[in-house]
């Protein structure tokens, strides 16, 4: 192998006229100051308006949140001092010390396998979502409860628990977790409510206490200032008539049971993420309405109120001088995220529920019917949900896309060619806008929309023939080696594809060299390295 300087690889990268870059995010909303790249432009209403426009953040004004504020001065040194060895240990477990102190247990299988190697953190999870509150009862070790028994030994009694929920984790310092502590005491509405039911406790032992979590109704106002206490939560003493209170939650001292918390309350982020939330703001509730504006008043609207998908989207958009917890916290970003989005399925799953009559709910649901379409075991028979195919990943879309790719089989003869489109986090789009301190699997707002900006230009490449012509061909051994090489460039007469494929089409190393590598499963190299070496490409019926 040859290795070049760095400097020089830089430049040759550089001085590649055909290079695909898209430039810096230079453009700022007009509603709402989010960044965005010249590509991501709404081009029909661009050219109408003779204006550079994008609509993916607030809907041209229609959505209209004021900005969060600035985190307590504690919080604030540890994510803003990236440079310090406090800050760097407290990113690396931020999300150990943001379940120490959360009021809710998120339920769903977490996968810890993935992130073993030495690959960017991933979090993943598999099944369904939810975020339950334990009860004020002393009798099981739960998080809710922690602010108010036992608070002298409160730091030790918050890290035994959470190691005996995370059994990798046993390096919390005690120290950023008393001053968390402290922070939450002074700056959390909800951590005052629930010191309060403790000393209320402490002062008349055995009385009945209730702590009320305000809900919200459609046609509630929407509580976008910093919250009193008395607006988010309050304490219930003796006897209270639950049918009162449908829409909160209700944590006693009396029900001894766990309690889902509906994803339409507003306290459900603010619950599960007391660092995100630190001033125990007000997420997403029903019944938001739309901000009017010129753009809208002209065009006839279906919906009056924002989305659980348009709120969360808009607070993933970046927008200078303005905190966002969403994007700026590290792996506890990203856990946010993904509990974004798995609020936004149960949203559509809910709805779909909700709308079985206008999508042929009666499917199935007779005897005779399903006799009539062959099926013979009990369990087919019987009222199901019907989820139609613009339910992505379900039986009924894989089944309408295979359909449709058989339909263009048909028509054009099978595809010759498997092509993958990659993202590379070392793209000059992305590493420009990283800030200091940060890596790029920390922006995923930034590699989500760079690689969809990229993957449209290579779609448009293909569409208008510039990397395919429009010949027909024979498949045959030469016809495939026109599009495809499996040879490392000469270095000499191609030193750039020499150094692209090098360092992006190489694999390995694996084996005993690397038994960490991400391809080794029970050993041995799954993808089957090394290969023996072909003279010349091999073309088979298979």
């Amino acid at each position: 192998m040859v290795s070049f300087p760095s400097s020089y690889i830089q430049h040759l990268k550089e001085s590649y006229m055909e290079r695909s870059y898209l430039g810096k995010p230079e453009y700022k909303c007009k509603f709402c100051n989010a960044i965005f790249w010249f590509h991501e432009r709404n081009r029909e209403d661009s050219r109408k308006n003779k204006e550079i426009m994008y609509s993916n953040c607030c809907k041209y004004g229609q959505i209209k949140i004021p900005p969060y504020k600035e985190p307590p001065p504690f919080l604030s040194m540890l994510i803003n001092n990236k440079e310090s060895t406090l800050s760097r240990h407290f990113m690396q477990k931020i999300r150990q010390y943001n379940s120490l102190f959360s009021f809710t247990s998120m339920g769903g299988n977490i996968d810890k396998t993935i992130n073993k190697g030495e690959r960017p953190y991933v979090f993943r999870i598999n099944g369904q979502i939810h975020h339950r509150i334990g009860s004020l009862s002393p009798r099981k070790i739960i998080f809710p409860k922690l602010y108010i028994f036992d608070t002298k030994n409160e730091i030790a009694n918050r890290i035994r628990a959470l190691n005996k929920e995370e059994t990798e984790t046993n390096d919390i310092n005690p120290f950023i977790a008393d001053e968390l502590k402290k922070m939450l005491d002074q700056y959390n509405p909800l951590v005052k409510t629930f010191r309060h039911a403790r000393d209320l406790l402490k002062e008349h032992n055995g009385i009945d206490v209730s702590i009320r979590i305000i809900g919200a109704d459609k046609g509630d106002l929407v509580q976008y200032e910093m919250p009193h206490t008395e607006k988010l939560a309050m304490l219930i003493v003796g006897e209270l008539n639950l049918e009162k209170y449908k829409r909160d939650i209700i944590v006693s001292n009396k029900n001894k049971e766990l309690q889902r918390i509906s994803i339409f309350h507003p306290a459900y982020i603010a619950l599960q993420y007391p660092l995100l939330f630190p001033y125990g703001e007000r997420g997403f509730q029903l019944g938001i309405n739309y901000h009017m504006t010129q753009n809208t008043n002209r065009k006839k609207r279906k919906r009056s109120t924002v989305t659980v998908h348009e709120h969360y989207k808009y607070h993933v958009h970046f927008r200078p001088n303005q905190p966002n917890p969403y994007l700026c916290y590290g792996r506890l970003s990203k856990q946010a995220i993904v509990d974004a989005r798995a609020i936004e399925d149960e949203d559509r799953l809910m709805f779909i529920d909700r709308n079985q009559d206008k999508l042929r709910a009666e499917y199935l649901q007779g005897i005779f019917d399903a006799i009539e379409k062959g099926l013979s075991e009990g369990n087919q028979v019987g009222k199901r949900i019907f989820l139609p195919s613009s339910h992505t990943g379900k039986r009924r879309y894989i089944i309408q896309n295979y359909h449709d790719g058989i339909a263009i089989c048909r028509v054009y003869g099978p595809p010759d060619l498997f092509i993958t489109f990659t993202c590379n986090p070392k793209w000059p789009e992305i590493t420009a806008v990283i800030l200091r301190g940060e890596q790029p699997n920390d922006r995923l707002d930034i590699i989500v929309r760079v690689f969809h900006m990229k993957l449209q230009q290579f779609l448009e490449d293909i569409r208008i023939g510039n990397i395919f012509d429009k010949k027909q061909y024979q498949i045959t051994p030469e016809t495939i080696d026109l599009w495809i090489s499996a040879e490392i460039p000469d270095p000499h007469e191609d030193p750039l594809g020499y150094v692209l494929v090098s360092e992006h089409m190489m694999h390995g190393p694996c084996g005993e060299q690397n038994e960490n590598s991400p391809c080794m499963k029970k050993g041995k190299c799954s993808k089957y390295y090394p290969k023996q070496f072909q003279n010349e490409t091999n073309f088979t019926d298979n």
